[in-house]
C-alpha cells in the first residue's frame, strides 16, 4: 500500500510539473526587423537600401519605404518613406 502512495505521489509531482510547463507563455526570440528597402515601379519591394536612400524627394512617387521583415509588409513610418526618382 505505502508503494502505491508512493508511485501516486511521485505520478501526481510529474504531472503536475508537465502541466505547469505546459500553460507557461512561450518566450519570444523573434526581432522585428525594420528595414528600408526601395520601391518597384509596379509597388513591391525593390532592393535593401544600404547607408542613406539615394531618392530625391521630388515627385508623389514612392521611392523607398521602410518594411517589417517579419510580416513582408511596410511599416507606414512617414518619416521613412521618400519619393522621386532614385540617383
Amino acid at each position: 500500500m505505502k508503494s502505491i502512495r508512493l508511485t501516486l505521489g511521485v505520478a501526481a509531482i510529474a504531472l503536475g510539473t508537465f502541466t505547469a510547463f505546459s500553460f507557461a507563455p512561450a518566450s519570444s526570440n523573434a526581432k522585428v526587423a525594420l528595414l528600408e528597402f526601395y520601391v518597384n515601379p509596379d509597388g513591391s519591394r525593390g532592393p535593401q537600401v544600404s547607408g542613406q536612400s539615394t531618392c530625391k524627394d521630388q515627385t508623389e512617387i514612392l521611392c523607398s519605404q521602410e518594411y517589417d521583415t517579419s510580416t513582408g509588409q511596410p511599416t507606414g513610418n512617414a518619416s521613412k518613406m521618400h519619393n522621386g526618382p532614385k540617383n
